[in-house]
């Protein structure tokens, strides 16, 4: 308990209007770069997916062309939306960063990794590069096929008939039906079923 009342012994200060905008207008532009950079990665990491083909074109496109748009959508309403909410519902005291314990906590971890990464700044790009480097050939190891060909081989065709047919009739309709696909040169086997099963195991309740 000691330690908590501690951790929150700064007291809060007032400041002015002026100074609470002037604050916030900063801090929007501060964000800002940093939304912009944030966006305009998120987008390009995407490209590999804008340039998919074929079936995985169809599949991924939708799912690419939905996260750009909401990026680029949180990044306009970061830019507008929030300083404004910001300024109108951010009122009152305000207490310094460091007085939160949480953020004196990741303080107190990052400052000393940003402090040996600015030391060996030269080593630090040196391990990214090569990094990099040997991610190239994994990378072109990966091959083109992003994902295999859905061939199942089979095609379940469901027709439905009128319900007080005779089976005489759907016997009929059956082996028209079964000749019919049979006459498809890429079609090797035709297994045909009228009625249907009284199981919830059956694959094809229609009758």
């Amino acid at each position: 308990m000691k330690f908590i009342k501690r951790l929150f012994r700064r007291e809060p200060s007032w400041i002015s209007e002026e100074e609470r905008l002037d604050i916030i207008a900063k801090s929007g532009k501060q964000v800002s770069r940093g939304v912009f950079f944030a966006t305009v990665i998120i987008i390009t990491s995407f490209l590999p997916v804008f340039l998919l083909t074929g079936q995985e074109g169809k599949l991924f496109h939708p799912l690419a062309f939905t996260k750009t748009f909401i990026m680029i959508v949180d990044a306009v309403l970061v830019i507008t939306l929030a300083p404004a909410l910001i300024s109108i519902f951010m009122k009152g005291k305000f207490r310094p960063d460091s007085a939160h314990p949480v953020t004196r906590t990741l303080e107190r971890i990052y400052e000393p990794v940003i402090r040996v990464v600015l030391k060996w700044r030269k080593t630090t790009l040196a391990i990214n590069i090569a990094a990099l480097i040997i991610a190239i050939p994994l990378l072109k190891s990966l091959g083109t096929e992003f994902m295999p060909p859905l061939d199942e081989q089979s095609i379940l065709f469901m027709p439905v008939t009128l319900p007080d047919i005779s089976n005489t009739e759907a016997r009929r309709i059956l082996q028209v039906q079964d000749r019919l696909i049979k006459s498809v040169p890429e079609v090797d086997k035709v297994l045909g079923k009228a009625g249907r099963a009284a199981t919830a195991t059956d694959n094809s309740p229609s009758p």
